[in-house]
């Protein structure tokens, strides 16, 4: 039942019995100082009312405070579905990773090249596709065109369905190896006779099939290619070495696979091999 809320003015008007019936109809808990003064009364009921409005006023404040925080946390959920996190990772200074989740989705790349008003690029399976004056222009790119599907709407892949990325071993500054677990899946080399800046190379089976201007961006390359499934097979090793120990010179093999693509394995199972027939005559003398 809701109760009438008197003014201090209304109070005034009224005397003291009728002063008393509104005490006694709103069940009033606060002390009448003096019950012959028509004051008392008026400040007895006042102070009631107001206390009980205020507490009406908190009630309905934590009310809507609780209804914020839901609200809140329901527009952040679906902010959180409509654009998931970016997850920048840092190769150096010069080149980024972005990925949602743990799909690579595209990476940003400095141009050295002089008088260059936009050196930051935002590159897709090895293309550029967008020039900023700052990496941080180049990532709400990302972010934006991600969103709406257009940042590489050829290739979308279910989250689900995205494999782990390839790593990366060093084996000099001028070879690197890309793995899954424990296995081979492309090499990056420089190439001495290039002079055209795009010095490094991603090789698989003998043959290029992609070229830079720095190792980071072949291996951003071949991780994005991997994780799209368009990367070619390598042709594992075992079947490789079995057709080195079928050879029986060092020339038959030099004319199956090219001298600067052999790797350390390859070379000791070929030396080993060239090695044999000159201790089986060590032997025969």
């Amino acid at each position: 039942m809701t109760q009438t809320i008197y003014s201090y003015q209304q109070l005034q008007y009224k005397s003291i019995a009728r002063l008393k019936q509104i005490y006694n109809d709103i069940i009033c808990t606060v002390e009448v100082l003096d019950k012959r003064c028509k004051d008392a009364w008026i400040n007895a009921i006042a102070e009631y009312q107001a206390s009980k409005v205020q507490t009406v006023v908190d009630a309905v404040s934590d009310e809507q405070a609780t209804d914020q925080a839901e609200l809140d946390h329901y527009i952040a959920d679906q902010a959180e579905a409509i654009a998931p996190q970016l997850t920048t990772v840092e190769i150096n200074f010069y080149h980024h990773e972005v990925y949602i989740n743990k799909q690579f989705i595209a990476y940003i790349a400095y141009d050295i090249d002089e008088f260059v008003m936009q050196p930051w690029l935002v590159m897709v399976n090895g293309k550029e596709i967008f020039r900023g004056t700052t990496s941080a222009k180049c990532l709400r790119y990302i972010q934006w065109h991600y969103q709406d599907g257009t940042l590489n709407p050829s290739n979308q892949v279910e989250l689900a369905e995205v494999p782990e990325v390839p790593t990366i071993l060093k084996i000099s500054f001028y070879e690197q190896e890309a793995f899954v677990g424990e296995q081979l899946i492309a090499r990056i080399s420089y190439d001495y006779g290039n002079y055209e800046n795009l010095y490094w190379r991603v090789m698989i089976n003998g043959n290029e099939i992609f070229r830079d201007i720095s190792p980071a961006r072949c291996h951003s390359y071949i991780k994005q290619q991997y994780q799209l499934g368009k990367l070619p097979l390598l042709e594992q090793l075992e079947p490789l070495l079995s057709k080195i120990n079928s050879l029986t010179t060092t020339d038959a093999y030099l004319r199956y696979q090219l001298l600067e693509h052999l790797t350390p394995r390859e070379w000791r199972s070929l030396l080993s091999c060239s090695a044999q027939p000159q201790v089986q005559e060590l032997v025969t003398v």
